[in-house]
């Protein structure tokens, strides 16, 4: 008897498992190491605002009375037509500021429409498809955010420096990174920076595509118009992670970086720092490269 309950437990389990396994839907059913990577999540897909990454789910049937190997291709071919009109969505739903989105953008300029559908054709797929037993199949495709970058740049939705800025001698000797139990925030203008961390944990603040910085008397730190052109189309103007110790090993500040608090805000993606974090930046932006470079990090959450 014993022996029995024992056979029909692990049945049940097993049963379970596979059900899980068996049946997701929207961004559940996303592969596991794009999910890992996400900083945003929405019921058909996710962000990865780290490394730039739009990702979307699509699902699709198959064909009735075709062969096997017709209703994989026509499950296949109909998922990913679906990801990629879900992927538009998000697309659109993306802040360039705390006032437009990338949607407005493209309702007010023909060009930016058009170009946006072009560069959707074009998407890739992210990971394998997940065939479920009824036939069905969930595909993720992916786009950069550096590709709906460069078609805001063009058609003049945020102005960025044109030609690059000149390293200084000191900044091309970055110091080794120092090991800090906890995070210490601000600093000196006495010394050299790899980059810039804001914590903005608890501002209430949502991911841009060009968020703006400001003191607490209203007046602009850090832009989309103050950083270099060619760095901004291949990272952005910013990046965002979730936790510190990811913020500290990104590339993108990794070695010395400058990391200080952001104020809770009432713009949806904008930042207020204090006055005396402001006149910091502002002295090292006369003499390092780091915020023209937009060697910018913000942690969210």
């Amino acid at each position: 008897m014993k022996r029995l309950l024992l056979i029909t437990s692990i049945l049940i389990f097993i049963q379970g498992t596979i059900w899980a396994e068996e049946f997701c839907s929207g961004a559940s059913c996303m592969p596991n190491e794009v999910k890992s990577n996400c900083t945003t999540m929405q019921g058909n897909g996710c962000i990865d605002w780290s490394n730039g990454v739009i990702y979307a789910t699509g699902m699709g049937v198959p064909m009735q009375n075709v062969s096997q190997a017709q209703k994989r291709y026509s499950a296949l071919e109909a998922a990913r037509l679906v990801a990629m009109r879900n992927l538009l969505q998000m697309v659109e739903g993306i802040n360039i500021s705390s006032t437009r989105t990338v949607k407005a953008g493209m309702l007010e300029n023909d060009t930016i429409n058009t170009q946006i559908n072009g560069r959707i054709r074009q998407v890739i797929q992210a990971g394998k498809p997940k065939e479920m037993s009824d036939g069905s199949v969930w595909v993720t495709m992916k786009m950069y955010l550096r590709d709906i970058m460069s078609i805001l740049i063009k058609n003049e939705q945020f102005d960025t420096q044109e030609t690059s800025m000149n390293k200084s001698a000191a900044q091309k000797q970055e110091p080794e990174a120092k090991k800090k139990e906890g995070p210490s925030y601000g600093g000196d203008a006495g010394t050299v920076y790899t980059g810039l961390i804001i914590d903005a944990r608890g501002a209430g603040i949502s991911p841009a595509m060009s968020p703006k910085v400001y003191n607490t008397e209203g007046k602009e730190i850090y832009g989309s118009a103050a950083v270099d052109r060619d760095f901004v189309l291949q990272h952005g103007i910013v990046g965002y992670v979730k936790d510190m110790e990811k913020a500290r090993q990104h590339q993108r500040v990794k070695g010395n970086p400058l990391i200080i608090k952001a104020r809770s805000s009432d713009k949806a993606t904008d930042l207020t720092i204090s006055n005396e974090d402001a006149g910091l930046l502002e002295k090292l932006d006369a003499s390092q490269s780091f915020l023209r470079e937009a060697r910018v990090l913000i942690i969210v959450g």
